[in-house]
C-alpha cells in the first residue's frame, strides 16, 4: 500500500463512520476534563436575586441628604439597611452605600456622596439568565466551570464514556517505572493527552498473532485503540500487518516526514491509530490524525491551527514535505532542531507544522501550524 498525500488522510478520517459514544452522568465536581455529551442550560438566573457587591447600606435612594436606618425586607424611598458582601438586598433597594463612606448618626445614614442607581449592587440575572446556553455539546469541562454550573442549579452533567486501548509494541520495551530495557515513555504521554477517557493499556512484544489478539480483545471493549511502535517496514514491524489482518488497513502511511510511518485501521468497526515508535512522530501523528479520529467521534473539532511567520530561515532538504516542531513567540515561530527522536525538542515545542521540500523558506514567511494538545482545549 503506497503512501498517500495528507489531504488524503483528512478525507478518509471524515469519511469515517463510527459507532455512537456511550454517555454517562457525572457530578458537577467529578466532570471536570470529560467531554460533554448535550449541551447544558441554566436552570436559574445568576445571581438569582439582587445582592451586594459590597459592604454597607441598601438604600432606596431619594434626593435628601440622609436616610433613615430600618431592619426591612422592603425599603421605602429615603430608607437604609444594613448589608454584607453577597448578601441579598432588601426589595426596592437601588444602591449601595460603601462602608467607607457612610458616617451614621442615631438612626440616620449620611452618604459621603450622592448615592448613584444601581451602584455596587449585580442585579438578577445580570450575569446568566435562566434558559441560557452555559456550555455547549463538545465542550471540556474545566475547574473554572464548576462554580458556574453550581451556581446556574445544575448538579449533574451528560458526557462521553470512552474508553481508548493503549498498545505499545517492542521486544526492547520494559514498563515506565522499570529497567533493564528500553522504558516505556511514550504511552504514558499518550494516556495523559486523554484525560476524558477511560484507559486500557498493554506492553507487547515483537509478534504478529499476539498482536492481533490484542487489538481484538481491545476492540470489544474500547472505543479507538492507539498503538505505538512496530509500523515502519522493518522485519519485525509487524503493526499494521496485525491491523489488515485483524481488520482493515485504511492507509499505512503519509508522503510527509515524521508523520510518514503513521497509518489507520479499523478493527471490529473500532478505529486503530497506528503511532510510530519515535517520541517526535509519536506525537505528531497522534495532534495530526488521532485528535482528527477523536473530533469525528464526537462532534466537534478539537484540532487549533494559528497562521505565523517564521522567525528565521529554514532550508528543507529532504525529499519529501517535512514536519517540524516550532517554539511560539506571539505570532513568530521559531523552529527547533529536527529529528523523530528529539524528547527535549518536543518538551520546548508548542506547535508544529509541514514545510515544503526542496527550498529555503525565508524569515517572516506566513505559515500554517497546528497547536499542541495539552489534553484539554483551556490549556493550548
Amino acid at each position: 500500500m503506497p503512501l498517500i498525500k495528507y489531504e488524503e488522510v483528512e478525507k478518509i478520517i471524515e469519511s469515517l463512520k463510527l459507532p455512537t459514544l456511550k454517555t454517562k452522568s457525572l457530578s458537577v465536581p467529578d466532570s471536570v476534563n470529560m467531554i460533554l455529551a448535550e449541551d447544558v442550560l441554566s436552570q436559574n438566573d445568576i445571581p438569582p436575586q439582587n445582592v451586594a457587591a459590597q459592604d454597607g447600606y441598601a438604600v432606596n435612594v431619594h434626593e435628601g441628604e440622609s436616610y433613615e436606618i430600618v431592619n426591612a425586607n422592603k425599603l421605602n424611598k429615603g430608607q437604609a439597611t444594613y448589608v454584607m458582601t453577597g448578601m441579598r438586598v432588601p426589595d426596592d433597594a437601588n444602591s449601595i452605600v460603601r462602608i467607607e463612606e457612610a458616617k451614621v448618626v442615631g438612626n440616620r445614614l449620611y452618604p459621603a456622596r450622592e448615592p448613584k442607581l444601581w451602584r455596587d449592587i449585580e442585579r438578577a440575572g445580570e450575569d446568566i439568565r435562566a434558559g441560557e446556553v452555559l456550555l455547549r455539546k463538545g465542550s471540556f469541562i474545566s475547574p473554572y466551570h464548576v462554580p458556574l454550573l453550581i451556581a446556574a442549579g445544575i448538579k449533574s452533567v451528560k458526557v462521553f464514556d470512552m474508553c481508548a486501548g493503549v498498545v505499545s509494541i517492542g521486544d526492547e520495551l520494559v514498563p515506565y517505572d522499570h529497567d533493564g530495557g528500553v522504558r516505556d515513555a511514550i504511552a504514558p504521554m499518550i494516556m495523559n493527552l486523554m484525560p476524558f477517557a477511560e484507559k486500557k493499556y498493554r506492553l507487547i512484544g515483537d509478534d504478529l498473532e499476539k498482536i492481533k489478539q490484542t487489538l481484538n480483545e481491545l476492540s470489544k471493549d474500547c472505543d479507538l485503540i492507539f498503538t505505538v511502535g512496530g509500523s515502519s517496514v522493518g522485519k519485525k514491524d509487524f503493526t499494521k500487518r496485525a491491523i489488515s489482518d485483524a481488520g482493515q488497513l485504511l492507509y499505512e502511511g503519509v508522503q510527509t516526514n515524521v508523520i510518514k510511518r503513521g497509518g489507520l485501521g479499523l478493527v471490529n468497526g473500532k478505529p486503530v491509530i497506528a503511532l510510530p515508535g519515535r517520541i517526535v512522530s509519536a506525537a505528531t501523528v497522534f495532534n495530526a490524525e488521532g485528535l482528527h479520529v477523536i473530533s469525528k467521534m464526537i462532534g466537534v473539532e478539537l484540532r487549533k491551527y494559528k497562521e505565523v511567520e517564521l522567525g528565521e530561515d529554514v532550508e528543507v532538504k529532504h525529499s519529501m514535505n517535512a514536519t517540524f516542531l516550532f517554539k511560539l513567540d506571539g505570532s513568530t515561530a521559531y523552529p527547533l532542531r529536527w529529528g523523530t527522536g528529539l524528547y527535549s525538542e518536543l518538551a520546548k515545542a508548542d506547535a508544529f507544522g509541514y514545510l515544503e521540500r526542496n527550498r529555503e523558506h525565508k524569515k517572516g514567511e506566513m505559515i500554517t501550524v497546528q497547536l499542541f494538545w495539552k489534553g484539554c482545549p483551556n490549556i493550548y
